[in-house]
């Protein structure tokens, strides 16, 4: 009886903890899955328009002016012949403040900085806090290290996601936008129909729904090279 008294205990105990376990895995496993391949930083990215209008395009700087407008790359996402065919000119590497050299996530809400991959990483994605001038990519006189992030804040800006909570990695073929850090907090990368271009222009201070959002001109899917 008392073996049986035990054995039944012992049963009891271990199906208890496997369903308690298998909540606390089951929640973990939630907590830690990702819809997609997270973008780190460092990685190699593109930003095509989430716009419908749009959406053969990628953000691209000229070589001749060096301002930003759209560049017709064909498809909805960024396979791996993209890369290969689709021009540099539209391509970035993506580094966040305060985060090294190592490969951590870049969550939605990062400051970050887009250095151009075809002119060469002291090239870095900028606009003044002018509305009225165009946005490009300007050479900078040291890296973005340190203080220095401070003192080139035109070439600085946050990257919020539509599909992650702030504070949570932005994964590939999320909808951001692209929020610049000047005073008035409201000027967001943002394309301009009447010539093409893109300029800071204003969106919103304090919320991400009506920025990073599809069908905007502000909204943009993010990609990294997989």
């Amino acid at each position: 009886m008392k073996f049986f008294s035990f054995a039944f205990f012992v049963a009891i105990f271990l199906a208890g903890s496997e369903n308690l376990f298998g909540v606390v895995g089951a929640s973990s496993s939630q907590r830690s899955a990702h819809r997609n391949p997270v973008i780190y930083n460092g990685d190699l990215i593109v930003l095509r328009s989430a716009n419908s209008n749009y959406s053969d395009s990628l953000l691209s700087c000229s070589p001749h002016c060096k301002c930003c407008k759209w560049y017709n790359c064909s498809g909805t996402t960024m396979s791996l012949s993209k890369w290969s065919s689709c021009s540099s000119n539209a391509m970035f590497t993506i580094t966040a403040k305060d985060k090294g050299n190592g490969r951590r996530p870049i969550n939605s809400g990062d400051t970050v900085s887009l250095s151009s991959k075809a002119f060469g990483p002291r090239y870095r994605l900028k606009c003044t806090s002018s509305s009225n001038i165009k946005c490009s990519v300007t050479s900078l006189n040291s890296s973005m290290k340190g203080n220095n992030w401070l003192k080139y804040s035109f070439a600085t800006f946050q990257i919020f996601s539509k599909d992650a909570e702030d504070g949570t990695p932005v994964e590939y073929g999320d909808v951001v936008g692209l929020k610049f850090l000047y005073s008035s907090n409201s000027a967001w990368l943002s394309y301009y129909v009447r010539n093409g271009y893109f300029y800071p222009r204003s969106c919103s201070s304090s919320s991400k729904a009506s920025c990073a959002s599809e069908n905007t001109y502000t909204g943009f899917r993010i990609f990294n090279k997989l």
